[in-house]
């Protein structure tokens, strides 16, 4: 993922599922399924109206419990 700091630090503080995969370089398909599939690994969300909308620093949280140093190293380890 290729994250643009300007981007990333001018981003409304509660960010679409649209603007999410944009900032990420990711797919909208890519967190539906993510969403969908729930669990303590997924990324935490609130609902405005019927729309999912992540706040900001809980995505950074979520990218930063997901690093890794190797490709053989698995997240939740």
């Amino acid at each position: 993922m290729n994250i643009d700091y300007n981007d990333w630090r001018n981003a409304n503080p509660w960010l679409t599922t649209r603007q999410l995969a944009n900032l990420t370089s990711t797919s909208t398909d890519f967190w539906a399924k993510l969403r969908g599939r729930g669990g303590k690994d997924s990324l935490p969300y609130s609902l405005i109206g019927n729309r999912p909308r992540y706040r900001k620093e809980d995505v950074e949280a979520w990218l930063i419990a997901r690093t890794v140093r190797s490709t053989s190293e698995r997240v939740g380890k």
